[in-house]
């Protein structure tokens, strides 16, 4: 299996300089649990979770003042059981998807659980 055949899509993004209580909205409107940030050019320039939402109370800090700069990625057609790896290895909930440079798609540690439990 494929991480392209469990990942969640479309994906939400966020840049550098949305505050905080515009995130705390986002993640309650779509129902995810991390979003990647993006520089005006597309790049990817890190990852915020709700997590690291749920830990700030300053509600004038921006994305960029909580956003972890680490990413780790998958490309679509990775195949599930080393994008599982990558996360164990790491220690991450959430990899983001990418192909041709853009991303496509994120995949979470419960997408993961979810195909393992099916099974």
């Amino acid at each position: 299996m494929r991480v392209e055949e469990i990942m969640s899509k479309p994906v939400s993004v966020t840049k550098r300089t949305v505050k905080v209580t515009h995130l705390k909205d986002l993640f309650s409107r779509k129902g995810v649990n991390a979003i990647p940030v993006l520089e005006t050019g597309g790049a990817i320039a890190g990852i915020v979770s709700a997590s690291d939402v749920a830990k700030c109370h300053d509600e004038n800090l921006t994305v960029n003042d909580i956003m972890s700069e680490h990413v780790h990625i998958a490309l679509k057609n990775t195949r599930v059981k080393d994008a599982a790896g990558v996360m164990v290895k790491h220690r991450v909930h959430h990899l983001i998807v990418m192909e041709d440079g853009d991303v496509v798609g994120m995949l979470s540690s419960l997408d993961v659980m979810r195909v393992f439990a099916e099974e």
